[in-house]
């Protein structure tokens, strides 16, 4: 998959990729300076992990540095900070959006980025699903929730096994992949009481479209909650499923210099709303509206102008036979 930022990652920065498997982004050495890999479990624990995974070759698991336990501002508190922290399928794991954002920055130096390679729920086995809003995200951050059992639920009660984009973008209301076994939907409240009684699962806790990301940052940046500004933003190609970020860490962000990102934030939404097809197609719609208006003007001109002719040679016409 294309990863639009790395093609201006400087190498001999400080590079720090969560969540790398089997194919980190930045491969250590080939230039790169200095590049750490972290994950929530040892290297040892996500082989584990994957032992029984047919789709993961587990002899090709990279090595983890530093393991996060807790929060990454603890677990890295004794670590120089990262110019980049790369995350590519990661973002949608975390259950606390908020809490996330600020406890990374901890990490990251002034003007560091944070790049995410997010999967865009309409078009994977998400589809069915509703993306996180930011009263969601804030509700969770108040209470101090660790483990949403509600998506605990939204996820194993709505998974589709249908995880091929070139097939949504050609079926978006496509209704024929949705489950139906009422098996499933049992073993959504078995699972979503069990999370209730604090047991973890490992699910896509947060999904997200560009737009339904955008609105959670626009908000949080509003509340002045999000200490970071989007430096760049790219949207879901067609027959993709993923879109990608670049946030900039910016302490100002929680003060004054909050509103001038909002107006940035505006455009962007504008710009990636999940409608803008329709948008698209509204616009061609009125186009062809005026062209139409246009063109029937001009027939109607002509046909005025064939009417007058012959009613001027008539009237000449009739004007001789009275002269005679």
């Amino acid at each position: 998959m294309f990863r639009p930022y790395l093609t201006a990652l400087d190498r001999q920065k400080r590079i720090l990729e969560i969540g790398p498997l089997t194919n980190p982004m930045v491969q250590k050495g080939n230039g790169a300076r200095a590049v750490y890999y972290a994950d929530i479990r040892s290297t040892e624990d996500v082989k584990k992990l994957y032992a029984n995974d047919d789709a993961v070759d587990t002899s090709k698991i990279v090595d983890i540095d530093y393991v996060i336990v807790n929060s990454y501002s603890e677990s890295l508190k004794h670590v120089e900070p990262f110019e980049y922290v790369l995350m590519s399928h990661v973002i949608e794991h975390v259950p606390e959006l908020i809490h996330f954002f600020n406890d990374i920055s901890t990490v990251l130096k002034d003007g560091g980025k944070l790049c995410l390679t997010i999967p865009d729920k309409r078009y994977c086995f998400d589809h069915y699903r509703m993306p996180a809003s930011f009263a969601e995200c804030y509700d969770i951050y108040k209470r101090g929730i660790k483990n949403n059992p509600l998506r605990v639920l939204d996820y194993i009660s709505f998974f589709s096994m249908n995880n091929d984009p070139v097939f949504w973008w050609k079926n978006p209301t496509d209704y024929e992949n949705i489950p139906e076994n009422t098996e499933t939907f049992e073993n959504g409240v078995s699972c979503y009481e069990r999370a209730l009684k604090g047991e973890y699962f490992d699910v896509h806790f947060s999904v997200f479209t560009p737009e339904s990301f955008l609105l959670i940052v626009y908000n949080m940046t509003k509340l002045r909650l999000l200490p970071f500004k989007i430096k760049e933003f790219y949207g879901t190609d067609k027959n993709t499923f993923e879109f990608n970020v670049v946030l900039e860490k910016d302490t100002r962000m929680l003060g004054k210099m909050a509103e001038s990102e909002s107006k940035n934030l505006q455009h962007l939404l504008e710009r990636h709303s999940d409608n803008r097809v329709l948008l698209e197609i509204e616009k061609i719609r009125q186009r062809n509206e005026k062209l139409e208006a246009e063109f029937n003007a001009v027939v109607n001109s002509y046909n005025q102008k064939l009417y007058e002719i012959p009613a001027k040679f008539f009237a000449k016409y009739v004007k001789n036979i009275l002269h005679k």
